[in-house]
């Protein structure tokens, strides 16, 4: 299944927000689905397009402390925003951010995020059911306990793990994180819980990990599995997840897999950030295509999400593996 509500979105232009993460990445994927061959009238099969869930303030509790979570909801909401979103340097001027072009505030966002962060719960209980789903949106997995960066103000993934360990209906996750960004958020929230295992591939270098942040910080947490892929190791991309992925089904047991399936590892990712990784389309799709079977030879649900990509043509890599897998499931 795919699950796509056009309503679970957080329109940065409205807010004045240049982050280049375009609604082409979603509406051009979708586009392209419903005229694939195989896919084309049988919308019913492989579609959820709507999704009331919502994250509470009782969720957001579970994953980061209590006063950032309540942050959300009163004045300090704006500052939030401002710091997830990198949207003021340090000198004071403004990033990626003309407020001036707003069409509404930033602390009008709280209740658009927490609509596009409940999709990661209700893709998990798609996936449970059935045994895979793939939601566009979510992946912010640089929300920390008591802190957001790195464009996500909070965490979906673990909001999601959080809340279905809550409803009793999984007991251990496996977090497999496939964005060129290093997964230091869920990293940290997850270190020493054995219920939860992560494991992050992803940029050996740069942002998060870029000397800019000192080795106490909780974005250097290790990961239960972290596999730093340096520039010019490209062609060792694959070989190596693939033995992160046995030596994680040979440590641990799971009840379900959550995977983020960023886009930005690829070459033509229009990040700047991201430029120290740069898989070709192929290896972007068998590197999903892969993963997917391995988690479909355990026997385990999977639950993807989009995770990071920018640019016009992101949607390429999200079209791709979707367009495989979809006919397959149907």
């Amino acid at each position: 299944m795919v699950l796509y509500d056009r309503s679970a979105l957080l329109d940065f232009p409205r807010f004045g927000i240049k982050i280049p993460a375009l609604d082409s990445r979603k509406t051009r994927t979708m586009d392209t689905l419903h005229g694939f061959p195989d896919l084309a009238g049988r919308e019913s099969e492989w579609l959820v397009d709507r999704f009331d869930d919502s994250i509470t303030l009782e969720d957001l509790i579970r994953v980061h402390s209590s006063d950032y979570s309540r942050g959300f909801f009163d004045e300090r909401a704006e500052d939030r925003f401002k710091t997830a979103f990198e949207l003021v340097n340090s000198d004071g001027s403004f990033n990626r951010w003309e407020p001036e072009n707003a069409r509404s505030p930033l602390g009008e966002m709280t209740p658009l995020l927490m609509k596009m962060q409940a999709g990661t719960y209700r893709a998990s209980k798609i996936a449970l059911k059935g045994g895979f789903c793939h939601y566009l949106g979510g992946g912010a997995h640089h929300g920390h306990r008591d802190f957001g960066h790195g464009f996500c103000p909070v965490n979906d993934s673990a909001l999601a793990v959080r809340r279905l360990q809550a409803d009793g209906v999984v007991q251990r996750v496996w977090i497999i994180d496939l964005d060129a960004h290093k997964g230091d958020g869920t990293a940290a929230i997850f270190s020493g819980d054995d219920s939860v295992k992560t494991l992050s591939i992803h940029m050996a270098r740069g942002w998060p990990l870029d000397g800019s942040l000192p080795p106490s910080h909780p974005s250097w947490t290790p990961s239960d599995f972290d596999i730093p892929i340096d520039s010019g190791e490209e062609s060792q991309y694959l070989d190596r997840l693939y033995s992160a992925l046995k030596d994680l089904k040979s440590t641990s047991t799971a009840d379900m897999a959550i995977v983020l399936a960023g886009a930005d590892p690829w070459e033509h990712d229009a990040l700047p950030s991201t430029s120290l990784l740069n898989l070709t389309l192929d290896q972007i799709t068998e590197r999903d295509r892969m993963t997917y079977l391995f988690l479909e030879e355990t026997g385990l649900p999977s639950a993807w999400l989009t995770a990071g990509g920018y640019g016009e043509e992101s949607w390429q890599v999200h079209t791709r593996f979707l367009s495989w897998v979809l006919p397959r499931r149907c």
